[in-house]
């Protein structure tokens, strides 16, 4: 089994919790740089890893949209717990 088969099996099968655990991570790994910088910065690591994995960044931002309303629909915190992060550790830092 390939690495690009691995990695889509477990995107298309992950949980809103360990998207949103691994998204803690990486704001916690920008957090001491401008966030101009950090947008940019995820952005290019988003589009590279897709590009060499060959994913489709729409297909992702989809899997990801529908996780976000799934949490919102049934009122669990899993996605606004990540904007209170970045509101918190990353916009009053530097407003």
């Amino acid at each position: 089994m390939s690495i690009r088969s691995t990695v889509r099996d477990r995107v298309t099968h992950s949980t809103p919790e360990a998207a949103a655990l691994g998204a803690f991570g990486v704001i916690t790994a920008l957090q001491e740089i401008h966030p101009a910088n950090q947008v940019l910065s995820l952005a290019a690591a988003f589009k590279v890893t897709a590009d060499v994995l060959r994913f489709d960044t729409a297909e992702l931002m989809q899997i990801v949209g529908r996780m976000q309303a799934d949490c919102t629909f049934r009122n669990e915190d899993t996605f606004s717990a990540i904007s209170a992060y970045v509101d918190g550790e990353i916009t009053k830092r530097f407003t």
